[in-house]
């Protein structure tokens, strides 16, 4: 007993000490490498900034659609305000530690709509699993692009190396995503997990267009990162865009599987860091890492910013629903011999 209090506790202190740690050693960057940036005439752009926001808004909508067509392809139809509604709250709650309080949230809520428990959290396994590869995906297709590969050619790999990887790398995601693989690599891993396993009842043209949807969502959120880029180096090329589409999208995919720390806190914007020094070694690293912080803030805002309006929109209706169930629960626990005194 006393061994797994002092492993819940060193748990706590990881998942709190270490965004503590990351964002102390993010300062140390900055101020080491401030002058720098200043002598680079750096500047803020606030209407790229702004454009930057927008962009985030817009991908941040984008995942009530895309759950909702999931759940449309497992036979499910809900609402679009509420299907964004149910999805909006439940992802603000990524930022709870564990990274696993979402899904519980959104499959509670989900049940409120008459959506079974196994459909919704099939519906949540196959979101995440598109969603993670086609952020790979992205990336991977961005590699295309990396005509300058700055630190790259210090390590001896040229350019032919790096879009090979690239094809290799979408073609094992293309194969990887076939329900049959998908199906056993889910099976095994759930297995890990101790959980029950699910099915993927979804054909492979239908997992490849819900994979394109997220496609497009990373492409709208790479250009709002490209965006708050502009707005502070704003001597960046536009053939860097596709560069930053896919350092967005794989460093959200890192975030992600972290499971450390809250949403991937510190570990989405050390990716961020690294993948520029990378690709783009032009921009100054305090710099990037004020670029990976502050695209943080501004996508945590577009979330926030989209909550608020989801709840003000359609809370009246989840009340009705809320309050429809609980008639009808009533109604069931209402004694037999009640029912039958007063028919008489």
């Amino acid at each position: 007993m006393q061994r797994a209090t002092l492993m819940k506790i060193g748990k706590r202190v990881l998942q709190i000490g270490l965004p503590v740690v990351v964002l102390i050693f993010f300062a140390i960057f900055i101020e080491k490498g401030w002058s720098q940036v200043t002598a680079q005439s750096f500047q803020w752009n606030p209407w790229f900034l702004l454009l930057s926001f927008v962009g985030f808004l817009l991908q941040t909508l984008s995942y009530g659609v895309i759950w909702q067509t999931i759940l449309a392809r497992l036979g499910y139809h809900l609402d679009f305000r509420v299907a964004l509604r149910i999805y909006l709250a439940s992802e603000f709650v990524r930022y709870i530690p564990g990274n696993v309080w979402h899904v519980l949230t959104r499959v509670l809520w989900a049940g409120q709509y008459k959506i079974p428990r196994s459909v919704a959290f099939a519906s949540m396994v196959i979101e995440l699993v598109t969603k993670l590869a086609a952020g790979a995906f992205v990336f991977a297709l961005s590699l295309v692009f990396w005509g300058d590969l700055g630190a790259v050619q210090a390590l001896a790999v040229g350019a032919p190396f790096i879009i090979g990887l690239g094809v290799l790398l979408m073609v094992a995601l293309l194969i990887g995503l076939h329900p049959r693989v998908l199906q056993g690599i889910l099976r095994w891993g759930l297995r890990l997990l101790k959980r029950e396993p699910i099915t993927i009842a979804m054909r492979y043209r239908d997992i490849l267009a819900i994979s394109f949807y997220w496609c497009v969502s990373w492409l709208i959120a790479g250009g709002a990162f490209y965006a708050l880029v502009i707005a502070l180096w704003p001597r960046l090329p536009l053939a860097a865009l596709p560069i930053c589409i896919g350092v967005y999208a794989l460093a959200w995919d890192i975030g992600f599987l972290s499971f450390i720390t809250p949403s991937g806190l510190g570990f989405r914007e050390g990716a961020i860091a690294a993948l520029f020094k990378l690709a783009l070694p032009v921009i100054p690293v305090a710099l990037v890492t004020i670029i990976a912080i502050l695209s943080r803030l501004v996508s945590t805002l577009a979330e926030l910013v989209c909550v608020s309006l989801a709840y003000l929109s359609g809370g009246r209706q989840l009340r009705e629903v809320q309050q429809e169930r609980e008639e009808q629960h009533a109604l069931s626990a209402k004694p037999v011999g009640d029912s039958a005194q007063g028919g008489q």
